[in-house]
Parts: C-alpha cells; structure tokens; sequence
C-alpha cells in the first residue's frame, strides 16, 4: 500500500511541476539599447547558456544576426566573415565604424571551436516578472537561426537573471 501510495503521490508532484516549467515560463522579452537605437526581441532562457566574453568575463546574450539589424548597420553584417578571418573591411569598402566590438570564442555540441563576434550594448531591459535594465553584458551575434519556429530569436543565461538579482547587478527595477 505504502508503494503504491508513495508511487500516485510522485506522479501528482512530478506533472505539477513539468505544468509550472511551461514555453511561456521559458519565454521573455529583452530590449537591446545601442547608439540611440532599440530593438525588442523574444529571448529564450537557456539554462545551458554560460557564456562569457573572455577579457571582462561579462556574460553574454546570444541574438540572431537578423534580429539586430535595426541596430547595428547592414553593411557591417556583409563583412562579418572577413572581420571573423581578421580582415576587418573588404578592400573596396573604407567606410569608417564606430562600434567596438569582440571576439567571443564559444564550444557546444557539434562545434568545439566557435566565434561569434560580440558588441557591449548601452544597456539592455528585460521584460520578465518585472522589467530589470541591465548593463554589465554583452550581445554575442549569432550568424543563423536558434529555432526554426521562429518563436525566439535570442537566447539568455539563467546566470544573468540570478546573478543579477543576488549581486544588485541591475541598474533599477521598475
């Protein structure tokens, strides 16, 4: 009796707590503030995303390419490969930038060895229970797709929500 008890009892506790982990509950909007410019986007908390820019060990937002085009110009987007290979504008093109911006190595399933070229916003606002502005992180630009349902398109460490909230990372709560 005690096991059968002990087994409905699991199973009740076990299907409350997968109902509270919903796709709602791992969903989240961020507003990305750069040079007089924003963007919102959907953002997906990731709990596996621990990724820090090396110099500052800052953590870092992984957003899709096309998600930061009102941000950052386009034509810096046409030579993202050539700044990645260290050639920082194609020869036909002088035009003058006034971003900064790092490299970001990274290593996941499949690909050991990644960069991805990262940019340090004015701050950026995330719109979880209550809206939080941070500024110590960095935008990691990600050159593909992170889903093919398009319900997100930038993803966000659990790290920077907690920490955040344990070392008064946030500039104001609102």
């Amino acid at each position: 009796m005690g096991g059968i008890l002990s087994f409905v009892v699991i199973n009740i506790i076990s299907k409350m707590i997968v109902n509270r982990i919903t796709q709602k509950s791992m969903i989240c909007e961020i507003e990305i503030f750069y040079k007089g410019k924003n963007k919102k986007i959907k953002t997906m908390i990731d709990t596996g995303n621990l990724l820090k820019e090396p110099i500052t060990q800052k953590d870092v937002i992984i957003v899709e390419k096309n998600s930061l085009e009102d941000i950052i110009e386009e034509d810096f987007f046409k030579n993202i490969k050539n700044i990645v290979k260290g050639k920082f504008l194609e020869s036909n093109n002088k035009k003058n930038y006034s971003y900064k911006f790092n490299i970001i190595p990274f290593s996941s399933l499949g690909n050991d060895n990644g960069i991805l070229i990262g940019f340090k916003p004015d701050y950026v606002k995330i719109y979880e229970d209550e809206e939080k502005i941070i500024k110590d992180v960095f935008i990691g630009i990600y050159d593909g797709k992170l889903t093919k349902t398009n319900l997100y398109t930038s993803l966000i460490g659990l790290n920077i929500l907690k920490e955040g909230k344990n070392e008064k990372k946030f500039v104001k709560t609102v």
